[in-house]
Parts: C-alpha cells; sequence; structure tokens
C-alpha cells in the first residue's frame, strides 16, 4: 500500500500531465476524484499546483521550509537512543528528551 505522501506525489504528477493537456482545474480534480476517491486533494490544491505549473516552475516536489523537520528519525539519532537505553531499559521519554537534548 502507498503512503500518504506517494499518492500525493502521484497526484501531483497527474496534475502536472493534465494541466500540459489544456484541462482546466476543476476538470482535473473531477478526474482525480474517480480515480483516488474523497481522498483525493481538494480542488483548491489542484488550483494552487496548477498556477505553479503555469508559472513555469515543473518542480512536483515540495519546497525546502524553515523551521522544524518532518521527523526526527536519523541513523545518528538511533544510535544515541541505542547507547543511552541499553545500560538503563528503565530509562522514561522524558528522562531521554530533557536530559539528552533528543
Amino acid at each position: 500500500m502507498a503512503s500518504d505522501m506517494e499518492v500525493r506525489m502521484k497526484e501531483r504528477c497527474v496534475i502536472e500531465f493534465l494541466h500540459a493537456e489544456k484541462i482546466a482545474p476543476n476538470d482535473i480534480h473531477r478526474r482525480l476524484l474517480n480515480v483516488y476517491g474523497d481522498q483525493t486533494v481538494d480542488v483548491n490544491t489542484v488550483r494552487r499546483w496548477v498556477a505553479r505549473f503555469s508559472s513555469g516552475d515543473s518542480d512536483v516536489k515540495d519546497k525546502a521550509r524553515s523551521g522544524r523537520p518532518c521527523t526526527a528519525v536519523t541513523p545518528r539519532n538511533e544510535e544515541r537512543l541505542d547507547q543511552l537505553i541499553r545500560p538503563n531499559r528503565r530509562i522514561t521519554t522524558r528522562e531521554l528528551g530533557t536530559n539528552h537534548q533528543l
């Protein structure tokens, strides 16, 4: 089963393709609904992506954003946690977060 992000990427590719075929955003959304059902993106999202593609930006990936990263799971963090948990299996998540800046 595909993840939500994989489905969103596929939808964006479909939006880009149908936009290149000169299909209107409302019709693109209708076609997405036929394929993906109620879980598809909103018509306003389709319009936003069409506007982005119309401006010449053909990248279907999200732009990098500042702020907190989406995930903290990195090989480095996993190794650090493993080193902290193995000697003390009763350590709490609160202790890990406050005492070890995780």
